[in-house]
């Protein structure tokens, strides 16, 4: 049941991404005298990566609900097939809207509800579910704090930014390395034009090594800041895109290779040679066949390093406790993302291939076709 629950989680927050991103994309109101607080397009994109990103590692680790309790715990929409993202999504809601109206008192499924509505675009009601989550709380709970933090950033009310702002600097007082308190404070620092604080706290997210698709969102903010970041920033662990020039410079990957290994020669078919533009950013990324969420391990080149080899291996996790050799099969994706993002877009150009777990740790992935 967690399993089925879990995809259709990563669908909703497939298909929602551009909701959580509609706050941040317009002026917001301002109380009467004061000027409008400005829209942030990129700030906008930044957000929603990271939200995307961050709801799954997030959930995996503060996550109680008895799954394996089917007395306690409530059965989960299955078999959605064509019914699509949004259908599941509400379907979803609707489950834990009926699991709390027989039991108010539930303070995980206020907060599970919470999530689903933050991933859903809906702010406003993320919030008020976070509220009763926290009502519920035996005790301060930090986390559950900034959950609300979060919603109540992504609303577009002005009255509720200085409650969210308090909650955030208590957090950071508790804990000055909290990176989800960090990330918050920075955009609410932005949005009020203290940029210092912004790039404060950002340049500090970069030290504790992000996964790449983080680390480029965070970089790309600071640019927006006036800050250039060198190639090497932050990029000491494990998981962090290796620099490098093209088949001159070896194999690329995230560092010392250990562990599973694979060692991946990407090029692309001829047919689509037409397709590729210079310098354009090319993801390879390891993930277990047809399981949703951040990849295993992944690195980033550009297509000026075509063809090349990239080398993946239990020192590129990107998660903590999950590596190539956790899992048996291993589907290399290689995408040419001409949006520049971890998100799929229409017109990019992707190629797939599969390693079985004890087989030959050469594989060769032919980029051949286009998203849709």
């Amino acid at each position: 049941m967690m399993s089925v629950f879990v995809a259709v989680v990563a669908l909703m927050v497939l298909a929602a991404i551009a909701l959580l991103i509609y706050p941040l994309l317009r002026p917001l109101p301002a109380a009467a005298g004061e000027p409008a607080i400005p829209k942030a397009p990129p700030l906008a994109f930044a957000l929603a990566v990271a939200m995307g990103l961050g709801a799954i590692a997030l959930y995996a680790n503060v996550n109680n609900f008895p799954w394996d309790n089917p007395m306690a715990a409530e059965a989960l929409p299955t078999g959605h097939g064509e019914m699509g993202a949004a259908g599941a999504m509400n379907e979803v809601t609707a489950t834990l809207e009926a699991r709390l109206a027989r039991d108010p008192n539930d303070r995980e499924g206020w907060r599970m509800l919470g999530r689903t509505y933050l991933v859903g675009g809906n702010a406003v009601k993320a919030a008020e579910s976070y509220e009763k989550a926290n009502a519920l709380a035996p005790q301060k709970d930090i986390d559950l704090q900034l959950d609300l933090a979060e919603a109540l950033v992504l609303t577009d009310n002005p009255a509720v930014q200085p409650r969210a702002k308090a909650i955030i600097d208590d957090a950071l007082a508790a804990d000055a390395d909290n990176q989800k308190a960090l990330w918050y404070q920075g955009v609410i620092a932005v949005r009020a034009g203290d940029n210092e604080t912004a790039k404060k706290n950002w340049m500090k997210l970069l030290e504790a090594n992000p996964p790449p698709e983080i680390r480029d969102v965070i970089t790309a903010q600071l640019k927006e800041l006036g800050v250039e970041v060198g190639a090497g920033a932050g990029a000491a662990g494990p998981a962090m895109a290796a620099a490098g020039g093209g088949m001159g410079a070896g194999p690329m990957g995230g560092g010392a290779a250990r562990g599973r290994t694979i060692r991946i020669s990407v090029k692309v078919d001829p047919s689509l040679a037409g397709n590729l533009k210079p310098g354009a950013t090319l993801f390879v990324a390891a993930r277990e066949p047809g399981i949703p969420g951040p990849p295993i391990a992944a690195t980033r080149i550009t297509t000026d390093d075509l063809p090349a080899v990239v080398v993946l291996s239990d020192a590129d996790t990107m998660i903590a406790g999950r590596d190539l050799s956790s899992v048996n099969d291993v589907e290399i994706v290689a995408r040419v993302a001409y949006g520049g993002t971890a998100v799929t877009a229409s017109g990019d150009l992707i190629g797939r291939a599969v390693q079985k777990k004890g087989g030959s740790e050469n594989l060769d992935v032919v980029i051949n076709q286009v998203q849709p």
